[in-house]
C-alpha cells in the first residue's frame, strides 16, 4: 500500500470544527493532493471523478489510512443528471451537510488536440467539451450543493459559513496559441465566482477562486505512486528560476490556499492567485 505524503501543515491542528468537503476531480493531481492535505487536518471528503481505477485507487489505497472520514463517486461532469445524484450521495455520507465544494474537476489539457488551431471548425466538439465540463459542471455541481450548504436564516457572524472554491488558472489572464477553449472556460470562472457570490450572500455561502500558476503534480497519480516519482524530480534549475518564489509550485500550495479560503470568513467573490509570482515577471527567461 502506497503511503499518503505528509502535508506541510500534517502536525498542525485544524482551525474550528471539521469540515465536510466535497471535491471534483479529486483522483489525481492537483484535487488527490488537496484532499490529502485536508485529510491530514481531520476533515472529512468526499471525491468525484469520471476516472474510476485512479478513484478506486485513491480511496482505498492512497488514502486509506483516513478512513472512514473519506469515500467517492464516479461522476460524469458533463451529465447533469449525474451531477444530481453525486451530489445527493456526498450529502448522504455527510448526513445531508455539507460545509465547503472545491470545484476543482474539468479539461486540464490547455491546448486544442492534434495541432488544431481555432481556424478549424473541427475544434467546436473540444470548444462545447470545454464549455461543458470547465465552465458549465461547476456552475451546476455548486447549484446541487446550495439546499445542503445553506444557512436557514443568514446573520452577522464570526463563523465562515459555507464555503464555495473554484479552481481556475492563470491561463484566466494570459495565453499561449490555440488554448481558446481552456482559457475561455478558466476566464469565466471568474466571473461565475462574483456572480454567484453575491447570489449566495443570501444563503450564508461564500465564493472565491484559486488560479493556480505551474503546480507540478505529474507524479500525483498511481504511476507515479508505483514509480516512487517525487516533486523534486520533475524539475530543473531553469525551471524553478522563472518564479519569483525560487521554484516551481507543489499541489499542496494550492491545498494551503484553499484552506486558507475556507477559513476567510470576510473573503467572498475573490481570487487568489497563486503561481509563485511568475506573472509579475517581464521576461520569463531572465
Amino acid at each position: 500500500m502506497s503511503k499518503p505524503e505528509k502535508s506541510s501543515s500534517a502536525d498542525s491542528p485544524h482551525r474550528g470544527e471539521p469540515k465536510n468537503i466535497l471535491i471534483t476531480g479529486g483522483a489525481q493531481g492537483i484535487g488527490r493532493c488537496t484532499a490529502r492535505h485536508l485529510l491530514s487536518q481531520g476533515h472529512s471528503i468526499f471525491l468525484l471523478d469520471f476516472n474510476e481505477p485512479e478513484l478506486t485507487y485513491t480511496t482505498k489505497t492512497h488514502l486509506a489510512a483516513y478512513a472512514p472520514r473519506i469515500s467517492s463517486a464516479l461522476c460524469n461532469l458533463r451529465s447533469p443528471a449525474s451531477i444530481k445524484e453525486c451530489v445527493s450521495a456526498a450529502a448522504s455520507f455527510f448526513s445531508n451537510h455539507i460545509d465547503v465544494l472545491i470545484n476543482n474537476g474539468g479539461i486540464a489539457r490547455a491546448y486544442f488536440t492534434g495541432g488544431k488551431t481555432m481556424e478549424d471548425p473541427d475544434t467546436l466538439s473540444e470548444w462545447t467539451a470545454y464549455l461543458e465540463t470547465n465552465l458549465t459542471a461547476p456552475f451546476l455541481v455548486s447549484q446541487a450543493v446550495i439546499p445542503y450548504m445553506k444557512r436557514a436564516s443568514p446573520s452577522p457572524s464570526d463563523e465562515p459559513g459555507g464555503c464555495i472554491i473554484h479552481i481556475s488558472s492563470f491561463r484566466a489572464h494570459q495565453s499561449d496559441p490555440n488554448c481558446e477553449g481552456y482559457a475561455s472556460t478558466k476566464a469565466g470562472l471568474l466571473g461565475l465566482t462574483h456572480a454567484m457570490a453575491v447570489s449566495a450572500q443570501q444563503w450564508g455561502i461564500r465564493v472565491n477562486m484559486v488560479s493556480p500558476g505551474w503546480i507540478s503534480v505529474r507524479h500525483e497519480n498511481r504511476a507515479g505512486d508505483e514509480k516512487g516519482l517525487k516533486w523534486e524530480d520533475s524539475h530543473g534549475d531553469k525551471d524553478h528560476a522563472q518564479h519569483l518564489a525560487g521554484r516551481v509550485g507543489r499541489g499542496e500550495d494550492i491545498a494551503e490556499a484553499v484552506e486558507y479560503l475556507m477559513h476567510a470568513g470576510f473573503m467572498s467573490g475573490q481570487e487568489v492567485v497563486v503561481d509563485g509570482g511568475a506573472s509579475k515577471r517581464k521576461n520569463p527567461n531572465v
